[in-house]
């Protein structure tokens, strides 16, 4: 009998599957930090709500649903993706690199969110620019200069970046200023949370 490579018998929740470090949560979202190691693969594991993906340097992977085919992925470095409730899979990194993402759980209070505006420059050389909008988030790239600094309303997720994944992670609840802390150029990535109407 030839053995499963992806075995999926045993099913944990997402918040128990070691690769993805939870490092918010409150009644709107659950935020998690992933990073699988080249050759390595994930636990079998569930997403209970619609999930925001974005990809912090290029990869390659196998996602291999529970009830369904495997099937071969290639990220870039900034690719962001909506994914639906309900996905049993386990991750496979067959890439050469650590596969690093950011992934943000969409609850259903987030739905009771009001989205602010997009940020507003108030301050030196910042560059904003929309990645993905749908109709419970915005994601955003800020690219921000040490003199750079915005604006932002409502509920968000802001996240540094390095070049090798994640800097810091914070929860915005309402009015926010958010500037570069470095005397480098600094990028970010904004998770704006809500409806827009």
């Amino acid at each position: 009998m030839v053995q499963d490579p992806y075995p999926c018998e045993h099913v944990v929740p997402i918040e128990q599957e070691p690769r993805h470090r939870l490092v918010i949560a409150n009644d709107f979202i659950r935020a998690f930090v992933i990073e699988i190691l080249p050759g390595d693969r994930t636990l079998c594991h569930r997403h209970e709500h619609d999930y925001l993906m974005y990809v912090i340097g290029d990869g390659e992977i196998v996602s291999a649903p529970r009830y369904g085919e495997p099937g071969k992925l290639t990220y870039r470095n900034g690719d962001c993706e909506l994914s639906s409730a309900g996905l049993v899979h386990v991750v496979n990194n067959v890439g050469t690199t650590p596969f690093r993402n950011v992934l943000v759980e969409l609850l259903p209070a987030v739905g009771e969110l009001q989205r602010g505006a997009e940020p507003r420059v108030i301050g030196g050389d910042v560059t904003v620019k929309a990645i993905f909008k749908g109709e419970l988030a915005c994601v955003l790239s800020l690219e921000m200069h040490p003199d750079g600094q915005v604006e932002t309303l409502g509920e968000a997720i802001f996240v540094t970046l390095l070049v090798d994944g994640v800097r810091d992670i914070s929860w915005i609840l309402g009015r926010a200023v958010l500037g570069c802390d470095s005397d480098r150029p600094l990028r970010a990535i904004l998770f704006q949370l809500g409806r827009t109407h």
